[in-house]
């Protein structure tokens, strides 16, 4: 069997495999639990930068087991899903009441979101139930919260673009109601609710709105102008938004395509890739891309796996997904030679080997612990090629790099710095220094021998050009 079948043979044995798991332990599997700090997210307890996807249809999705799976190994922490949608199972009634059939449908997929640790934005959308008002929206919101509360790794918008001035509107009084209904039967749960980006009239953007309602967490909706993804409109758009004190969670940027709509810069996953990275450098904690391919998985409307949906689209959609666990080689001041964990992980590392590429001993996989694309300052975990061991500071640095921890500790986390701070790309200078000490790690002679981490100030063996394998941020032009 070439790899291809094989490929898609194994994905449809997955919800086999997984299935029995599932039942014997969704009760069981510990969730992630979503949290606060000041203007960020957490993840258990740890400030963290997050990612989702759009998966608004994914109550009519055939595969969610294979489709969830998908999420998690492409490095995605969470989804976005609107149960209400009217392209699959609703789980409401205009009254209010919860659809059995359906809400437990619905708890199947937040188990499988237990399961694989992802987080899950749950979006409300009341005009998508027949009868539904504000009000009847507060009873059913009610009653999905009291029925969730065990599921820590939730996150609840009110209604989706509240603020649009069709069958979505939702005023203030109502929308602080249900916040307020909401917070009395779960005082710790994530709540917002999200608006589009309006007129800027009165204080800018959606200050006012947060400042008024106080809830917990902004989740903005992004203009669509064709320089959306720039970092001059993304500090200003998030600048802004921070100053009403709430954590800011870019929850709808520009979209990758439309039916109805026709939108600029928007059809390259660079556009993708420096919007993202410069949401997080501008002081967001996270970001959704907002992908159409997850809306509608009813027959004739494409593949019934995602993962064949964002196949088919490789621009934006593949490129950008398969980007968000970069691989890299790091190249010596020298030019000539690369960093390498001999055999592959589980022994010593030097700075002496001549080419670099996939599948070699000198590719390492970035595990950006603070979540989100690389900025300079960050801490990271660098993975060998044999996907077992981590770059370690031997005693936390002074000493011996090696590569033969199994886990990542003080001692296996890296800060990666680049002058003039920003975002890494693809040839970009960088050093490593060993957590927080004074510690730097360094090719002698500059490559062609050993690597150790033993400098105290960073020079020329102390640089190292990094060079992504994967998908990778480059400035984008404006509607290329």
């Amino acid at each position: 069997m070439t790899a291809e079948p094989y490929r898609r043979a194994l994905r449809r044995v997955l919800p086999i495999l997984i299935l029995p798991s599932l039942c014997l332990n969704a009760t069981e599997a510990r969730a992630q639990r979503l949290g606060l700090q000041g203007q960020q997210f957490t993840v258990d307890g740890v400030p963290k930068f997050l990612m989702f996807i759009t998966y608004f249809g994914g109550m009519g999705a055939p595969n969610v087991i294979a489709d969830l799976h998908l999420m998690k190994t492409l490095g995605f922490d969470g989804f976005r899903i609107w149960p209400n949608l009217d392209t699959g199972p609703q789980i409401m009634n205009g009254d209010g009441s919860l659809r059995p059939a359906e809400f437990a449908h619905f708890l199947d997929i937040l188990n499988q979101a237990k399961q694989e640790r992802l987080i899950v934005d749950i979006t409300f959308t009341y005009e998508h139930i027949s009868g539904m008002t504000p009000a009847t929206a507060r009873v059913g919101i009610s009653n999905v919260v009291t029925a969730i509360r065990s599921y820590e790794n939730v996150l609840i918008d009110i209604q989706n673009e509240r603020n649009v001035p069709d069958r979505r509107f939702m005023s203030e009084p109502d929308i602080r109601s249900i916040y307020l209904a909401i917070k009395a039967i779960d005082p710790t749960r994530v709540v917002g609710c999200s608006e589009a980006r309006g007129d800027d009239s009165g204080p800018p953007l959606n200050v006012g709105f947060m400042q008024r309602l106080n809830l917990d967490v902004d989740l903005f909706h992004e203009t669509r102008q064709s320089d959306w993804f720039t970092l001059a409109v993304q500090q200003y758009t998030i600048n802004i938004l921070r100053q009403a004190g709430k954590p800011v969670h870019m929850q709808e940027p520009m979209t990758t395509s439309d039916t109805f709509f026709s939108y600029p810069s928007h059809d390259r996953s660079e556009y993708f890739m420096e919007a993202i990275a410069h949401a997080k450098l501008s002081g967001a904690t996270g970001w959704t891309f907002h992908t159409e391919l997850g809306v509608d998985f009813r027959p004739g409307t494409g593949p019934p796996f995602f993962e064949d949906r964002l196949r088919e689209r490789n621009e934006p959609e593949w490129q950008f997904v398969t980007s968000l666990k970069p691989r890299i080689v790091l190249r010596t001041s020298n030019g000539s030679n690369f960093l390498v964990a001999e055999g592959g992980g589980g022994g010593g590392v030097r700075a002496d080997r001549s080419a670099g590429g996939p599948g070699s001993w000198e590719v390492l996989d970035v595990v950006d612990l603070a979540g989100g694309p690389i900025i300079s300052g960050d801490k990271v975990a660098l993975r060998t090629a044999d996907g077992t061991h981590y770059l370690q500071a031997v005693g936390g640095g002074g000493g011996q790099l090696r590569a033969s921890s199994d886990s990542v500790g003080s001692f296996e986390s890296f800060t990666i710095e680049k002058p003039g701070g920003g975002v890494i790309r693809s040839g970009d200078q960088v050093s490593l220094r060993a957590g927080d000490s004074s510690w730097y790690v360094s090719a002698e002679s500059g490559g062609g021998g050993n690597a150790a981490v033993g400098a105290t100030a960073r020079g020329a063996f102390e640089t190292f050009t990094i060079l992504f394998v994967t998908p990778h941020s480059v400035p984008a032009s404006i509607g290329r």
